[in-house]
């Protein structure tokens, strides 16, 4: 279907800023301000249904912000590890008063600070339309997005690239093509580490890829399965150390992405054979909650029905009913650990209904079972609008719109508003004393133990980590709460991380302590674990300036030598190796400066998992190889190891060798993008 915009485009003015950034046009935007790259359209909400359920006394329903005017429409939105959101919709093309134009192919992209409310335009400059790929945080807090749009006039069409957005430089890098073009596809987040990318409208071939720690995709030869929404897969990474789907199709799928990758068909979800435009959250350790949905194409009133998926046995359980039948709403998990449901429609549109939004929020209790009817939000958010939880422990509510149907009846939401919950506040709208983290690690491994600083170590109840957020059409592919347990003495909390990387996939995620009224800190956003890699794989990536990168390597009692190739590119990169066993620890560090590489050989080694650490002065590209074998055998003739840049470590021996240290250069290819129903 063709779509047009029929009205006049406006520009705001174009505010001055001292920020600099390589590899994009970037401009700063308070409010409704804009620079160059980003064009602001006139506010064109059209409120279908009037806000009925204004109940004041924000303790016991919470509290809205007033509306604020955004540079986008938050089709999408991800929370990073500076606390920031990037959000964005597609080309400026796709939002003027002429469908046929494709002269321009850079998606808009909105990073917004929340603390300041500023808007920096961070438009990609990757040739590609970045509407309705699928996206999810690295390890590393970078995103990494999954196709796109590759529609001209009106249509739509899917995209092989992959793209790379690097939070703190602020930067964009197109990775090499996925076998397959996609859109709408989903990204999950593996618990080595690596990216798995599944399905997608256009049937793909391969159905699922993985993304490797070289940057490039490895083919999967699982098939698609009948009966398969290939649209916006729900999955998560489940404590049994695979990938499940839970719709919105009504069969449970079972990924195990290692290898060649296996699927298998479970049983069914429930008695629902579709929720199309339903939502799910991974609330509890191999617990999901999935509510709402409407059979295909919509056509049929949207489901109230809720059920908690238990990914260990596979089997569902009914749980309390939504006070509203919703389709296209979003869950999101609250701080506190319950569950919000926000915005929808009642009669399973599948786009937006202009009778039928809801605008009535309400909250789902993991306790009891139960939903609870919050105050109205003032904007209707249906079709493209999403929701997410902030460090603070707010709901950024935002987006709706963008589509042939949206057009015609009005409605663009080119806003947000933030949704204060009930645990923000003692009593009437009197803000409530909150636990206050004044200590706690940048970084966590598995299975240890590590000090929180707080001013009420003793009143506190409930402490958890919730991944940082990548919602979009009503699912979000990265939000999980893993609860920890703990012990306190005086002002200190001794926290259990989690136990293993099943449990919680190396990343980034925000530390909340909850005290006994329930009321929770403003969270710590602490990166967890690090990427497992395998003997012989290649690492490619950049360390950030000051920064470290560490990597885990997992041996056998048979693997008694580990070699490490590692080559930097234009600046100093420095390696530390650390081996860890029950009877102790060897530790490695050697550096050499320039483009000049390290060939390190560490032997007779009594370890079985090797921390590798990289890091650099300056972002500096780099490569590493780590191979693992059985020790030499002693009587052997050893070859003369003499060299003067040789370093004995007790019963291993550091070799340096000079290789050339060349990145090979990321294919890009132009792609025409255009916005379509």
């Amino acid at each position: 279907m063709k779509n047009t915009l029929r009205y006049p485009v406006c520009l705001a003015g174009l505010l001055v800023t001292s920020h600099s950034f390589a590899g994009s046009d970037h401009h700063l935007y308070s409010g409704i301000d804009s620079g160059q790259a980003s064009l602001v359209l006139p506010h064109r909400s059209r409120v279908i249904k009037a806000a009925e359920n204004s109940l004041g006394q924000p303790a016991l329903y919470g509290q809205w912000s007033d509306v604020m005017s955004w540079p986008v429409i938050a089709v999408h939105a991800n929370l990073l590890p500076n606390g920031k959101v990037l959000a964005w919709d597609a080309t400026p093309d796709d939002l003027d008063d002429d469908p046929h134009t494709t002269d321009n192919y850079t998606t808009r992209v909105s990073l917004w600070d929340p603390q300041t409310n500023i808007h920096v335009a961070t438009n990609n400059n990757t040739n590609t339309d970045l509407f309705c790929a699928g996206s999810a945080q690295l390890w590393d807090g970078r995103v990494l997005f999954s196709g796109g749009d590759s529609g001209t006039a009106g249509a739509n069409g899917p995209l092989s690239n992959t793209n790379i957005y690097d939070p703190v430089t602020n930067t964009w890098e197109q990775a090499p093509d996925m076998a397959a073009p996609r859109w709408y596809a989903s990204v999950v987040a593996l618990a080595n580490g690596e990216m798995l990318t599944f399905a997608g409208t256009y049937d793909p071939d391969p159905i699922a890829e993985v993304f490797q720690f070289d940057k490039t995709w490895r083919r999967l030869g699982i098939q698609e399965p009948a009966g398969l929404s290939i649209d916006y897969q729900w999955m998560q990474s489940t404590p049994q150390g695979k990938v499940m789907s839970f719709g919105p199709q009504n069969t449970l799928l079972t990924i195990d992405a290692s290898g060649t990758g296996q699927m298998t068909q479970g049983p069914l979800r429930d008695g629902f054979a579709e929720r199309r435009y339903g939502s799910y959250a991974m609330y509890d350790i191999g617990k999901v909650l999935v509510s709402g949905g409407t059979i295909k194409d919509g056509g049929a009133a949207s489901y109230n029905s809720s059920v908690i998926i238990d990914t260990a046995t596979q089997q569902s359980t009914d749980t309390g009913s939504m006070n509203f039948g919703r389709t296209q709403h979003n869950l999101t998990i609250l701080a506190d650990g319950s569950v919000l449901a926000t915005g929808g429609n009642t009669d399973g549109a599948a786009l937006v209904s202009e009778d039928t939004g809801v605008f009535t929020p309400e909250i789902w209790s993991p306790d009891t079972g139960q939903w609870r009817l919050m105050n109205d939000m003032q904007i209707d958010r249906q079709y493209h609008s999403i929701a997410l939880l902030l460090p603070d422990g707010t709901v950024l509510s935002s987006g709706g719109g963008y589509c042939g149907t949206c057009y015609e009846i009005g409605y663009e939401e080119q806003n947000a508003e933030i949704y204060s919950p009930p645990y923000l506040f003692s009593s009437g709208d009197t803000l409530a004393d909150r636990p206050v983290i004044s200590s706690a690690p940048d970084t966590m491994d598995y299975n240890e133990q590590f000090s929180v600083g707080t001013n009420q170590a003793a009143q506190i109840s409930r402490v958890h980590l919730i991944k940082l957020g990548a919602v979009t059409h009503s699912q979000n592919q990265d939000q999980r709460l893993v609860p920890l347990s703990y012990t306190f003495a005086g002002n200190t909390l001794q926290v259990s991380s989690p136990a293993n990387r099943d449990i919680a996939p190396p990343g980034y995620y925000m530390l909340f302590i909850v005290d006994n009224n329930g009321v929770p800190s403003v969270s710590k956003i602490i990166r967890v674990g690090q990427p497992l890699i395998s003997a012989g794989s290649m690492v490619t990536n950049s360390v950030r300036s000051n920064e470290t990168d560490e990597y885990v390597i997992e041996a056998t009692a048979q693997d008694k030598t580990l070699q490490l190739d590692l080559s930097g590119q234009t600046a100093a990169v420095n390696l530390q190796v650390n081996g860890v066993s029950a009877s102790g620890a060897n530790t490695a560090s050697c550096s050499k400066s320039g483009s000049q590489s390290y060939d390190c050989k560490l032997a007779n080694l009594d370890a079985t998992r090797w921390y590798v650490k990289v890091s650099a002065s300056g972002d500096t590209p780099y490569n590493l190889q780590a191979n693992l074998s059985a020790i030499a055998d002693p009587d052997a003739e050893q070859p003369d190891d003499s060299d003067a840049s040789d370093v004995v470590l007790g019963g291993g021996r550091l070799s340096g060798a000079f290789l050339a240290g060349i990145f090979g250069l990321l294919c890009w290819r132009r792609r025409v993008e255009r916005l379509a129903v």
